[in-house]
């Protein structure tokens, strides 16, 4: 049967309003997310047996988080997943389904803003309230976890991950993947300029959805996703300059990441982010010519290239 997400429909504010607190150890009664598991294909199996799936609230300063764990008998492990500007939990099924593959739990959530929790669409007033909405959501679970805990974080996911580690240690995590990860936007030097016009002038403009994947089955789902916010606000750029600025000043990292990264991505500048990086740490990289932004929704061929190389190196 051909993969396509959206075939069916469910209400997302009547989901967001009727979550009580995550409760990851909790028994599970209901389920009020079938309809969202449905849409989005969430729904996996192991070893012929459905995933568990929790979902819930965290509260993170003034932000309503909803946090999922998708989990399985005897898993390996822990990994952490951290989505990108835009996006949600719900686009993310691939990766989640390759982690649950490999035999690990997936720990995930809504970035203040995204998907299902709260917050105005898409903006933000400082990076912090992501990392702390991260911190949060660990600290919910945390106790729940099976260990060793991994993380991944795709484009701003991947800011939000190395800003995570850079102000709370690497304790936690064994190791770290970094898909296409924000440091600068492309195209900078030019965006910079009708940046610091539009901060003047205006509070938003129109999303442009721009084809980030060679996959059409994702592209003709953001299209018709209720959880694709619609706008770029201005005050979300000044947040992402702010959090530039300070990570380009700092000195050695404390980790060393796995970074992919496709050379047909025109929405980081990743030649530049690529030598920020090995400027400040030892990343082992993996190249994909053909690849656009939207790793994890890339086409099928790009995607198996990205996880037959994460395989060994991430979670073995």
């Amino acid at each position: 049967m051909t993969y396509r997400r959206g075939a069916v429909s469910f209400e997302p504010e009547t989901l967001a309003a009727g979550l009580s607190s995550f409760a990851p150890a909790a028994a599970i009664t209901g389920d009020p997310a079938a309809g969202y598991r449905r849409y989005y294909h969430l729904d996996f199996l192991s070893n012929g047996q459905p995933v568990r799936h929790h979902i819930g609230v965290v509260r993170s300063g003034a932000h309503r988080i909803v946090a999922q764990l998708f989990s399985q008998t005897a898993a390996r492990g822990t990994v952490v997943v951290c989505h990108g500007y835009y996006d949600h939990v719900g686009l993310y099924g691939h990766l989640i389904g390759f982690l649950l593959d490999a035999g690990y739990d997936v720990l995930t959530f809504d970035q203040p803003g995204h998907g299902l929790s709260s917050g105005p669409r898409a903006t933000i007033g400082s990076f912090d309230e992501y990392v702390a909405a991260l911190a949060d959501t660990l600290a919910a679970a945390g106790d729940r976890l099976v260990r060793p805990w991994h993380i991944v974080g795709q484009s701003m996911g991947g800011a939000v991950t190395m800003e995570y580690l850079v102000q709370h240690g690497t304790r936690d995590f064994g190791r770290v993947a970094l898909l296409a990860p924000l440091i600068r936007p492309a195209n900078w030097g030019r965006s910079r300029i009708v940046y610091e016009i539009a901060r003047r002038t205006i509070t938003e403009r129109p999303r442009v959805l721009t084809p980030n994947a060679e996959n059409p089955e994702f592209l003709e789902l953001l299209a018709v996703d209720p959880l694709s916010p619609r706008t770029l606000p201005v005050a979300w750029v000044t947040a992402m300059v702010a959090w530039m600025t300070r990570f380009e000043r700092y000195g050695e990292l404390p980790f060393r990441p796995l970074v992919v990264q496709g050379h047909a991505d025109q929405t980081v500048g990743w030649k530049r982010n690529l030598r920020t990086l090995r400027r400040m740490t030892e990343p082992e990289v993996l190249e994909i010519p053909a690849a656009r932004h939207h790793l994890v929704n890339e086409s099928e061929d790009i995607r198996r290239q990205m996880f037959e190389w994460l395989a060994p190196r991430f979670l073995d």
